[in-house]
């Protein structure tokens, strides 16, 4: 009976890996101070009590000034918490 489960478990995990691949993800909001085009660097003063206060992100290199600056986004980045001393990843897009 063990080998049956066993092998039942091993055949989904093969079968859906997303069943065995975990993202972990912290989604917030907040309002763009000042976006860096050719770095890529964005500073953001977040409004999500879990990471409340202007932090600074890496997201996509290129999009435009004019579209970022002032405005309110939701967004989620690289970690299921926020760390002051680390500057996270935006893993979402942010002009759709």
């Amino acid at each position: 009976m063990r080998v049956r489960v066993a092998f039942l478990l091993i055949f989904l995990f093969i079968l859906f890996p997303t069943l065995s691949i975990a993202v972990d993800e912290l989604y917030l909001t907040g309002k763009v101070i000042n976006y860096e085009p050719d770095t890529g660097k964005i500073k953001i003063d977040v409004l999500s009590s879990s990471c409340k206060g202007v932090r600074e992100f890496w997201t996509e290199k290129g999009l435009s000034k004019d579209l970022l600056i002032n405005k309110v986004i939701s967004f989620g980045i690289d970690s299921n918490h926020c760390d002051k001393f680390k500057i996270h990843k935006i893993r979402t897009p942010l002009l759709n």
